[in-house]
């Protein structure tokens, strides 16, 4: 057998496909970070170790600031490159929407570097407009746009338009027409002329999980008939200079560039018609979609990656806008871009630790024997086992079935005994296994015998909780790389799935990327006594951490921020997890007075003898305690 070698597993695990240039292999076999050219990598074993020196223990969130500013720095690159091969003169603007990842140091750092390329936020709800309002104005260039997205009431439009007033460059988007009535309103009591975006509902559509967010069918914006008297109205009500801004949006994670392409020669009609109207319409907001390749197959069929790269995007949006003008003789409009997922998804890790592992039996040569007083069943089953070959294989997959479903009928029946339902089952897995392996060498295998291999995987429980770091694989079945962050120079030899902590059968992940598309099972090592396993969850970045929900309320994972230099690394914040007090007051229990209900019960309990003074003291300590620990386990 040949030595296993790193080049062995950043294949297995197809790193090069779907880590960019920011994920690698070092020769240690540890997983590295690159956030930036010339910059030193990495080592996630290295700052696992650092951080559990300091008590911070996984699961833990690692982030990578300087990835973000590599990805405004990216697609605002690629818009450059575009508009100088095309002879575009409008501007860009990279926007991004916070709805994607609304943690504080994520949108201050986003907003902080891509000052100097005017980046703008949306905002897609009342709260997130506070929040978006409020972001350090130092930090903030003044030509930077805020879009206005989301249902809106008269609150929300008065914040906004007193903010427009202030000097803040606001675009209110309308959703609905009640909400264009709204504005005009709001407008004239406040004595301001608003810029106004409408939302345009193409019938064109993306592709992937959220291709129904986009098309006729659309939750948000306004058909051709809407869209008609929106601008009766703008004109009857002399606000035709308001309209600045069209927008449109086919999907999240679009997979087909056709898709995109369709949808921007749509749009450059409403953009030539509208202007035709005498609507001057400044900005044209092409929305989001922009995909990332989860999968590294840069392949629109897997439904987790796109065919296509962000020059490819950003040269048709381009494009499009410049040969319609051209032909019709208008001037090129500013392009809006609000790709949140593209610019956020690759800055986060999860890293988890396996606790502990499960497989199922199997029979040993050396220490399983069969005997002369055991059942017949037992004894077919061995025979099948011992004798199983390629030519007869699918017939002998098929009558190991059914001895283990008669061995288990006559189980229920009091028929036979618990020792040999457990050498049955020994038996049976063992047969499992060998089929599996045959399989693999069969070249056109029946589909019911390469479905086997889904019934072998081992259980590697780790301390997360998939409900709350990684919400999209449990609810849109969306695929993250995942892969061990050590011991990556040796050959993996266990098939695993990953088992949450939570009490839930849906906490787990047991679909993942390799070269050859999805699989079932994830290779791993085997666990070492005394030794830290960690395994690494990526592109985590984008909806993960704000999705979460608190399943079994386990609360927001630790989580650090980790900068790059020329020649080290620093881990610059830390920010603690939630502790069991913190999650229990969400759901309005609250922590004082569960200690003083749980101190009456204790001093009851010692009044009663039922414990001593000690041990009723020693209770209400560990009781406190852990109300301000961490919501995950705790190692010693």
């Amino acid at each position: 057998m040949n030595k296993w070698r790193i080049d062995d597993s950043a294949e297995l695990y197809n790193i090069n496909g779907w880590g960019l240039d920011y994920f690698s292999i070092n020769e240690n076999g540890h997983v590295t970070v690159t956030p930036k050219k010339d910059c030193v990598p990495v080592d996630l074993v290295d700052v696992m170790d650092d951080l559990h020196s300091r008590n911070i223990t996984a699961p833990i969130l690692l982030r990578f600031p300087d990835i973000l500013d590599n990805r405004i720095e990216k697609i605002s690159r690629c818009f450059k490159k575009a508009a100088k091969e095309y002879n575009y003169n409008g501007e860009n603007f990279v926007i991004y929407p916070i709805k994607v990842n609304q943690m504080r140091p994520v949108v201050e750092e986003i907003v902080s570097h891509g000052k100097k390329f005017k980046i703008g936020l949306e905002a897609g709800s009342k709260p997130e407009l506070h929040a978006v309002l409020a972001i350090n104005m130092a930090d903030v260039n003044d030509n930077s746009l805020i879009i206005c997205n989301g249902y809106k009431d008269r609150e929300y439009i008065e914040l906004a338009l007193l903010a427009q007033k202030m000097g803040r460059r606001i675009f209110l988007v309308v959703e609905k027409l009640n909400e264009l009535h709204l504005i005009a309103n709001v407008a004239k009591q406040l004595n301001i002329m608003p810029n106004i975006g409408i939302r345009i509902k193409l019938s064109s559509s993306g592709s992937g999980k959220w291709e129904e967010s986009g098309g006729d069918r659309s939750k948000f914006g306004l058909n051709t008939s809407e869209l008609f008297e929106a601008l009766d109205f703008m004109k009857a009500h002399d606000m035709t200079a308001c309209l600045k801004l069209i927008h449109f949006h086919i999907g999240s994670q679009v997979t087909k560039i056709r898709r995109i392409k369709n949808a921007l020669r749509e749009a450059s009609q409403f953009y030539v018609q509208l202007s035709a109207m005498g609507f001057d319409i400044d900005f044209v907001d092409i929305g989001g979609g922009l995909g990332v390749d989860y999968d590294g197959s840069h392949n629109s069929a897997t439904g987790h990656s796109m065919n296509y790269s962000i020059q490819e995007y950003v040269n048709d949006a381009v494009y499009t806008f410049v040969d319609v003008c051209d032909k019709n003789g208008l001037k090129h409009p500013n392009i809006i871009n609000e790709s949140g997922r593209s610019l956020t998804a690759h800055h986060s890790v999860l890293v988890m630790e396996v606790l502990e592992t499960a497989g199922l039996p199997k029979w040993n040569e050396e220490t399983d024997k069969i005997k002369d007083d055991d059942n017949d069943l037992v004894k077919d089953l061995y025979e099948i086992w011992d004798k199983i070959n390629k030519a007869r294989l699918l017939e002998d997959w098929h009558d190991a079935l059914q001895i283990r479903e008669e061995a288990l009928d006559r189980f229920s029946l009091g028929l036979i005994d618990l020792r040999t339902r457990a050498i049955v089952e020994k038996l049976f897995w063992s047969v499992a296994r060998e089929v599996n392996l045959i399989t693999q060498e069969l070249r056109h295998a029946p589909e019911e015998l390469r479905s086997v291999a889904k019934l072998l995987p081992e259980k590697y429980f780790c301390n997360f909780s998939l409900f709350q770091s990684l919400p999209d694989s449990w609810a849109i079945d969306q695929v993250f790389p995942v892969m061990p962050l050590s011991r990556l120079n040796e050959r993996p030899d266990h098939m695993a799935t990953i088992q949450d902590i939570t009490c839930d059968s849906d906490g787990k992940i047991a679909n993942f990327t390799s070269p050859t598309g999805i699989t079932h099972a994830l290779p791993v090592h085997t666990l070492r006594k005394g030794e830290h396993y960690y395994l690494g969850v990526f592109l985590v970045g984008a909806y993960q951490e704000i999705l979460g929900d608190m399943h079994n309320l386990f609360g927001d994972t630790n989580a650090v921020h980790i900068n790059v230099y020329p020649d080290h690394y620093d881990i610059e914040q830390m920010i603690d997890g939630e502790t069991v007090a913190e999650v229990l007051e969400y759901v309005e229990f609250s922590p004082k007075q569960l200690v003083r209900n749980v101190e009456s019960w204790v001093t009851e309990s010692i009044r009663n003898g039922k414990i001593t003074s000690d041990e009723g003291n020693e209770f209400v300590r560990n009781y406190r305690s852990g109300l301000y620990g961490y919501t995950y386990l705790e190692k010693d």
